[in-house]
């Protein structure tokens, strides 16, 4: 409720000081009634952005449980009619393999070289598949690293439906896979001979909702529209990092922040 003009007595000068303190008291009054408006509208934002946030998770949450309970549900369904022998698929399919080979032979040496792909087609979506060998034996070797060397790399491509290693789930999307083995090392056991092999796996899936990176089925790094966020599980930054427009953190010199906004 506000307050009421002051009913005006006395000289002039006290009813212009009179006048004064009341136009005060009111623009103090009005200011303090902002004031609490304003923290009303913010605390009503704040509870409604938080129940919208609370509504949100959720329905993410229901939804995630029901692609959880369908995938398992279509798991158990698969395994018991395959027991029983209750199931039939139909599959149209096309197929092509192609290869290719190559030796060179000098007096330093043999090379030889074999890459064979497969492409098979298929309604679920279209898989590539390489096996690429290659090895080099010196002329005259001795049993060390420096005189036979092997490398094999084995990738797949597969474009289409494909299965989210992290979900279960079926999306529509690429992924790529790549085992890489190479040796120097050779040794013989029984007349035979076995090359030390090191093996190194990658696998990248990309989707219309996001990507993925693997190491060794572990899952290191991600993109995720839902959240619009890149997650890694370990970051370098070999050299400075740009945070925005204005802040810059660099490693030159000793760890420093630098303002280099306009």
């Amino acid at each position: 409720m506000y307050e009421y003009p002051p009913i005006l007595s006395g000289s002039e000068q006290q009813q212009l000081h009179a006048l004064r303190d009341y136009l005060v008291r009111m623009a103090r009054s009005l200011e303090t009634a902002e004031q609490a408006a304003a923290a009303s509208a913010q605390a009503i934002e704040t509870e409604q952005s938080q129940a919208a946030a609370r509504e949100k998770k959720e329905a993410e949450d229901k939804l995630s449980a029901l692609r959880r309970n369908a995938a398992n549900l279509r798991a158990l369904i698969v395994k018991t009619a395959g027991e029983a022998e209750s199931f039939s698929e139909e599959l149209g399919a096309v197929r092509q393999d192609m290869e290719s080979r190559y030796l060179a032979k000098s007096e330093f040496g043999d090379y030889m070289e074999q890459i064979r792909s497969s492409f098979l087609t298929t309604a679920r979506g279209v898989v590539e598949s390489y096996d690429y060998t290659a090895l080099i034996e010196a002329v005259g070797r001795r049993t060390d690293a420096l005189d036979l060397y092997l490398t094999a790399i084995r990738g797949e491509i597969r474009r289409g439906l494909i299965t989210d290693p992290g979900t279960g789930e079926t999306v529509m999307g690429i992924a790529i896979a790549e085992n890489l083995l190479f040796t120097g090392e050779v040794y013989e056991e029984d007349g035979l001979q076995y090359y030390e092999l090191a093996p190194g796996q990658t696998l990248g899936l990309y989707t219309a909702t996001g990507w993925q990176f693997w190491v060794n089925g572990s899952k290191r790094g991600w993109f995720d529209s839902r959240d619009g966020k890149l997650h890694v599980i370990g970051e370098v930054i070999e050299d400075r990092l740009r945070l925005g427009d204005a802040w810059e953190l660099s490693s030159a010199g000793g760890l420093g922040i630098k303002y280099v906004g306009a």
